[in-house]
């Protein structure tokens, strides 16, 4: 009898505490007081679009390197992914990136073909190697306050490209995101 009931019981709780997820479209994705996939992916879209317009004024190909995007918010916000989001659309478009962690082992692989090891229909030959002409780099802030029981953050994603050849910042933009969260009171 008690294993019955044993048996009940486990079979009762794991149907009630059962997590279930769905998934949503982000244009249906609603203001969260946490960094989420709206500021994602309009930060994405709007940058998308202004480096696309910066690079067809240039007469020189772009290849670019990734550099660093610093958080100085007051939450956790996933870098990463606005900058694996901004390479894969920008690669759409054309624009190379260049990932100088790489370099050593091309480095290997060319000093194999041009020993002869490697059959020269796939050797690499030499001074094919790209080097990037700008470096993006940005950061991330935002000031928060309090109000009659609300959380106002203004939070701003600034990116820009350094030429290489002369060091000065050759572009730069910014997206703005004014965030209000009505804060709960508790033992009202």
């Amino acid at each position: 009898m008690k294993f019955f009931l044993w048996i009940v019981l486990f079979s009762f709780s794991c149907s009630v505490f059962q997590n279930k997820t769905s998934y949503r479209s982000l244009e249906d994705e609603e203001g969260n007081p946490e960094w989420g996939p709206r500021e994602i992916q309009e930060t994405v879209q709007t940058m998308v679009v202004s480096m696309e317009s910066f690079f067809k004024s240039k007469n020189k190909k772009p290849y670019l390197e990734i550099g660093k995007i610093k958080n100085k918010t007051s939450e956790h916000i996933e870098v990463s992914m606005i900058t694996d989001e901004l390479m894969l659309d920008l690669s759409k478009k054309n624009i190379v990136f260049i990932d100088r962690s790489q370099r050593e082992d091309s480095l290997k692989e060319l000093a194999l073909s041009q020993k002869g090891v490697i059959d020269e229909r796939s050797g690499i030959e030499a001074g094919k190697l790209l080097s990037p002409n700008f470096k993006l780099i940005g950061e991330i802030n935002d000031n928060v306050r309090y109000d009659d029981g609300e959380k106002l953050q203004y939070l701003i994603v600034n990116l820009k490209l350094i030429g290489f050849e002369t060091g000065a910042v050759e572009w730069q933009e910014s997206k703005k995101f004014y965030k209000v969260t009505k804060m709960k009171s508790f033992g009202m």
